[in-house]
């Protein structure tokens, strides 16, 4: 039987179902497709390759009695510089192209073309900036936490973090790309200025005044209750 034999077989919901993910996956490729183009997107992944390799030249010259302890010390470090300036440059970048309304508005209007509403596009642009920023945080980490593995961590750590570093990555790259459509609409001419006074006004106000919340202190949070999570299953 064929896949197409399938398909057609299956009950109505599900074919209902499957041929409405394969729109909503198409439209965010589409989108997604549309800021591979920027220089910001290309310095954060060069960015994320030499967090890569840096961290794994540190792994690697770590020895001694306390070398787990160190590995997790390092694998938090990297994530820490991973989602704030690999994070920050991919959400830049996403700004810089989405600012170019005659690329924006092409893709619209094809999209528009196949039947999408400004509803779903708007979705489909947060969701594919989104896997975008959690892609290039996600995947140095998960690199870093097998050769943390192979160095000699322990299994129990490495299960108990890649659920953690998924989950973080995903809602880091969400929070990211809606603040980016967010400056986008509020500010179009000056959407860059808005995401850095959003993402950054609030931290430097937090230097001088502790009760001030602020984005990188917000995850940063985050990220330490999850590894402290980890830290108990171990």
């Amino acid at each position: 039987m064929t896949r197409d034999s399938r398909a057609h077989d299956a009950p109505p919901a599900q074919r209902g179902f499957a041929h409405w993910l394969a729109r909503e996956r198409a439209l965010v490729a589409l989108f997604d497709l549309g800021r591979r183009k920027g220089f910001a997107l290309r310095a954060a992944q060069l960015y994320a390759f030499g967090v890569l390799v840096s961290y794994a030249i540190a792994m690697l010259l770590v020895s001694g009695e306390h070398r787990q302890g160190e590995l997790a010390g390092l694998l938090y470090a990297a994530l820490v510089s991973l989602s704030w300036v690999v994070g920050a440059l991919a959400a830049f970048g996403t700004v810089r192209n989405l600012a170019r309304s005659t690329d924006r508005a092409g893709l619209a209007a094809l999209a528009r073309t196949h039947g999408f509403s400004e509803r779903e596009m708007l979705l489909a642009r947060i969701v594919a900036a989104a896997l975008r920023i959690a892609r290039l945080i996600a995947i140095p980490a998960l690199l870093l936490l097998l050769l943390a593995l192979a160095l000699g961590q322990s299994t129990s750590f490495v299960l108990s973090r890649i659920p953690a570093i998924l989950a973080y990555a995903a809602l880091l790259g969400v929070c990211l790309a809606s603040l980016v459509e967010l400056s986008e609409h509020v500010a179009p001419k000056h959407a860059r200025a808005l995401l850095t006074a959003l993402v950054l006004a609030p931290l430097l106000l937090a230097q001088a005044y502790a009760w001030v919340p602020s984005l990188p202190s917000l995850f940063a949070s985050l990220l330490d209750r999850w590894f402290d999570v980890g830290s108990s299953l171990t």
